[in-house]
């Protein structure tokens, strides 16, 4: 019995808080950088961690701590870049895998590992954060809720009343925001996948007060790369992300003129630079600190259109959440770290009997999910379209 945490970085800090706060079992803290596992064991002092320097790119050195740690699952928080590596590393280990998401194409290649993990009785769940994670619970929360599903779209956008000190606010590093803002999104229409422009489709969604509506716009994810499969009546999946749109006119403006590209550009006095270093050097304190009193909330949205005794239904699955306030995480924060801590606890104390490389919506059963998001503040509700409220 055991959870092995690879990655303390800002997502695993979340993920290491609740684990910390919620599981009784062992656990393990790995990253490349040692303090920043000892400091995030630190929070609860009187809870045994073990904690243990280690790099992803080293697959023997990766095996070998997962191996003596007697962990039963290990939640990767780490690039998305590095999600074969470490699945691979579990498979020589024996032991349960999940982690926050592959940006659709990553995610369909550790799809294919579903018969090596089947092989060795064990489970792989990939994309178990926020979104994609709790948006594909909701999605198989609502299908059962119907006859037939044929369309799946997907949404988020948040409200934040934080007291910035900068002009700007980075939710995360800008590198991530470069590739949800450049690469082209994939989307499943009429039964067949195709790629759009990025930043292009901004729609209007209905969002819950205080929200009300937000301007959304179609972003490459992880859901509608196992939706399809996982409900084969869908015709329709997307994901739209509702970030401010000032702040994407701004993060477009730098990719237009170049600071997204990693060719080196020579400068007058002999040297070379990455512009996409220059930009990360220089936006890293747009990125809000520690100490700043965050307060915000963020809803994820899945509406679902489809057939319930034989007339048409629409309806809509919100997640709530809220900033946690105890420990100043962010509400987009919070919600993608407490959803992979309560899985791996489920996987780990049996309760989840699967195996192979599953996704969410297939792996988890969403009453008892939804129960434990519910304990952690958040709040998982349905709306009826079909018979809007007047």
């Amino acid at each position: 019995m055991g959870i092995f945490l690879l990655g303390c970085g800002e997502m695993g800090k979340v993920i290491g808080t609740d684990l910390l706060e919620t599981y009784g079992g062992e656990l393990t803290f790995a990253d490349r950088d040692v303090k920043r596992a000892e400091d995030l064991a630190k929070r609860y002092p009187k809870k045994k961690v073990k904690t243990i320097a280690v790099d992803v790119k080293d697959k023997a050195s990766l095996v070998k701590v997962i191996e003596d740690s007697k962990a039963n699952v290990l939640i990767n928080a780490v690039n998305y870049y590095f999600n074969l590596d470490v699945m691979a590393a579990c498979l020589a280990a024996g032991v349960d895998y999940l982690d926050l998401g592959g940006m659709f194409h990553m995610t369909r290649k550790q799809l294919e590992l579903d018969r090596d993990f089947k092989a060795k009785k064990i489970l792989a769940v990939p994309g178990i954060g926020s979104s994609p994670g709790i948006t594909n619970v909701l999605g198989a929360y609502g299908a059962a809720m119907l006859d037939k599903v044929t369309a799946m779209e997907i949404s988020f956008a948040d409200k934040d009343y934080t007291k910035y000190e900068t002009s700007i606010a980075l939710p995360y590093s800008i590198l991530t925001l470069f590739e949800e803002f450049s690469d082209k999104p994939m989307i499943f229409e009429n039964g067949e996948y195709k790629s759009v422009e990025p930043l292009v489709n901004v729609k209007e969604i209905k969002f819950p007060e205080p929200l009300n509506n937000a301007k959304c716009f179609y972003t490459l994810h992880s859901e509608a790369a196992t939706l399809p499969s996982s409900f084969p009546t869908l015709l329709k999946c997307n994901f739209r992300g509702g970030f401010d749109i000032g702040l994407v006119d701004k993060i477009k403006f730098l990719i237009e003129i170049g600071f997204a590209s990693n060719e080196k550009v020579a400068l007058p006095e002999g040297q070379s630079v990455s512009p996409r270093d220059v930009i990360v050097t220089m936006t890293n304190k747009f990125i809000p600190t520690p100490d700043l009193k965050v307060d915000d909330l963020e809803f994820l949205r899945v509406e679902l259109e489809g057939v319930l005794k034989g007339k048409k239904k629409t309806l809509v699955i919100y997640c709530e959440s809220l900033t946690n306030k105890k420990w100043n995480i962010p509400a987009g924060s919070w919600d993608t770290g407490v959803a992979p801590s309560i899985v791996a606890q489920m996987m780990d104390s049996g309760g989840i009997k699967t195996k192979g490389v599953v996704p969410p919506e297939k792996a988890i059963d969403p009453k008892p999910f939804f129960k434990e998001l519910e304990r952690r503040g958040l709040k998982v509700f349905v709306e009826d379209y079909s018979n809007p409220k007047k």
